[in-house]
């Protein structure tokens, strides 16, 4: 079964999103902010503890912003590999082309976005079909 991190500094926004992924049968790891992302993925290779098999990443948080998150995560030999999904409510094509520039395989807009489209993105990149 699959981790799925999700980091977002809006608590229902990052709730609703764990709880809807435990539903489908993922494991989750959670963060409120981008340091704390980089704190869990510290210990995430500490004995009984599961590293993710996919990130799921705002974009804006108060602390490290989700692009420079994805920077440190890509820089990283032990996450550069991870795909990580932005789910952010920034649409603007400056915010989406660094994503992509920086790794990201999606991008997918809070506003616009549907469950249907972020779980079809967790299953292509954690190639996990649950139930």
């Amino acid at each position: 079964m699959p981790t799925v991190m999700v980091v977002d500094d809006i608590d229902v926004m990052r709730d609703v999103l764990a709880r809807l992924l435990r539903r489908e049968g993922y494991r989750t790891l959670t963060a409120g902010s981008g340091q704390e992302a980089m704190d869990v993925l510290a210990h995430s290779d500490d004995p009984g503890k599961t590293p993710p098999d996919l990130i799921l990443l705002d974009v804006k948080m108060p602390d490290i912003d989700g692009l420079e998150l994805l920077e440190r995560l890509h820089a990283d030999m032990r996450w550069r590999n991870t795909p990580v999904v932005m789910l952010s409510a920034i649409s603007d094509t400056h915010a989406v082309h660094r994503a992509e520039q920086l790794g990201a395989k999606a991008y997918l807009v809070k506003s616009t976005f549907s469950v249907g489209e972020m779980m079809s993105q967790v299953k292509k990149y954690t190639g996990y079909l649950p139930h």
